[in-house]
């Protein structure tokens, strides 16, 4: 079956069969988490915003930061102007932290603390220039994509900051929204990142204002985990699990480092190792796989439980140990998707995706 390429734009519950009763505990975690809460909320509504305000809530005009600072000091958020947008840094008093670009919807980082006291960074992520004369862009970390029968990959790569809520005690949530008069005629669409104590959830929430049926292709919510090396990292949980391989695929983030893959889209398996080293070149869509799954770093001594809502496969890419370790090519990209099998949503109804990091290593 033919991936839908050009749509894919990676950054991006029941547990798996494993023996650890740690983790088994942990597939009560991702259900039970309170995904919306009410307490301290703001919201940016341009209706009595002054025009200085106003352009904070769209990513059509410069963003206002100051007018951030003050609106949403004491939230657990705190804002960096880099130039044409902004990152808004989320913290928490237990010291988990993330940072997200707000007109890209794009998390750039998340920090949380470990067993020996220290903290470590879980994403990946690296600036480079495309061209002589381009701009730098940031690479890695986690950004949501998805086409429609109506609105085009184009129309959804930028993002407003809609609201904050909560605090720095327990959980921050920033909501982004696609509001634009192209998309909001018939598709509202949301993507809220939360910050909670040891899990970092990123929600894609799409509407269906319109009276037909449409499709949602190329969904995908892939993060960049940071590694040490490919040979000391390890997916635990996903034996038994169908899948299908396909040539590497990361458009918008650059030609995967290395020679070219051979293509081997259509061969499909099953996984055999509950245990499976990434030392080797790979990249799968588990068509069938446990909702929350485990991936293991030897060499920084650290996991992340990977879980996912709403999709139905699961995206896994290693460069393998070709590439040389401790670099920008350091790094698995693993994340919940419908690559394979398009999401129907017909008029009226809503559909939600997440993607969830859990650090279990506190």
């Amino acid at each position: 079956m033919a991936l839908p390429h050009s749509t894919i734009v990676s950054h991006s519950t029941t547990l798996p069969m494993c023996r650890s009763s740690k983790l088994r505990l942990l597939s009560s975690t991702f259900a039970s988490l309170p995904f919306y809460f009410n307490k301290n909320v703001r919201r940016l509504d341009s209706s009595y915003l002054p025009p200085s305000a106003s352009a904070a809530a769209s990513s059509y005009f410069p963003i206002d930061v100051e007018y951030l600072r003050r609106e949403f000091s004491g939230h657990g958020a705190t804002f960096e102007d880099i130039g044409e947008t902004c990152i808004a840094k989320l913290k928490l008093d237990n010291g988990s932290s993330a940072n997200v670009m707000l007109t890209r919807g794009m998390v750039t980082s998340y920090k949380v603390k470990v067993w020996h006291g220290g903290k470590v960074e879980l994403l990946h992520t690296w600036v480079e220039q495309e061209g002589e004369e381009e701009e730098v862009v940031i690479r890695g970390g986690v950004s949501s994509a998805f086409s429609s029968s109506s609105v085009s990959d184009d129309d959804i790569n930028e993002w407003s900051l809609h609201g904050i809520t909560g605090d720095s005690k327990d959980c921050v949530q920033v909501e982004l929204r696609r509001n634009d008069k192209k998309i909001s005629e018939e598709t509202e669409m949301k993507q809220i990142v939360t910050l909670r104590g040891d899990t970092l959830s990123i929600e894609l929430c799409v509407t269906n204002k319109g009276i037909t049926p449409i499709r949602l292709e190329g969904c995908s919510l892939v993060s960049y985990l940071t590694v040490s090396t490919p040979e000391a990292t390890y997916a635990v949980g996903l034996e038994g699990s169908d899948f299908v391989e396909t040539a590497p695929f990361l458009p918008r983030f650059g030609v995967v480092q290395g020679e070219e893959a051979e293509d081997k889209a259509g061969l499909s398996g099953e996984e055999e190792n509950n245990y499976k080293q990434l030392n080797e070149e790979m990249s799968r869509i588990y068509t069938c796989a446990p909702r929350s799954f485990t991936v293991i770093d030897r060499g920084r001594r650290n996991s992340v439980v990977v879980g996912r809502e709403g999709f139905e496969e699961v995206y896994l890419y290693s460069p393998g140990s070709k590439l040389e370790s401790y670099t920008k090519s350091a790094y698995v990209c693993i994340g919940p998707s419908s690559l394979l099998n398009p999401i129907s949503l017909d008029p009226g109804c809503v559909w939600r995706g997440v993607l969830h990091l859990h650090n279990p290593n506190s």
